[in-house]
């Protein structure tokens, strides 16, 4: 099982190297802020909260020609690790938000929201 954040999820399921044309997935188990959901759909990952928790409980990920390439919780991983970037969902006092956006920034860092 693999735990994440609804940001990262996201990203992990837009990204096109780890998702290129014919890559497919079967038998998902996941579930969002403990829902669990066997009937995930490509159109839920958008409505996915940032600040979701998000764990991967099982699925298979395979090729166009029905080759399988690794289970879901292993692209992940893979994905994650290879990233170059860390996605961070923070909350912070309303009084403070502007101070952590600037040194966000000030570290290199992008807001994406």
């Amino acid at each position: 099982m693999v735990k994440c954040t609804g940001a990262e999820w996201k990203a992990f399921y837009s990204n096109n190297e780890y998702w290129p044309e014919g890559y497919w997935h079967d038998d998902v188990l996941v579930s969002i802020n403990g829902q669990e959901s066997d009937d995930f759909l490509d159109a839920d990952v958008d409505t996915v909260a940032d600040d979701a928790v998000i764990r991967i409980e099982a699925g298979h990920v395979f090729e166009e020609d029905g080759e399988p390439v690794r289970s879901l919780e292993a692209h992940f991983k893979k994905w994650k690790k290879e990233a170059t970037t860390v996605m961070l969902v923070v909350q912070v006092d309303r009084k403070k938000a502007d101070d952590v956006k600037a040194a966000i920034k000030a570290a290199g860092g992008k807001i994406v929201k």
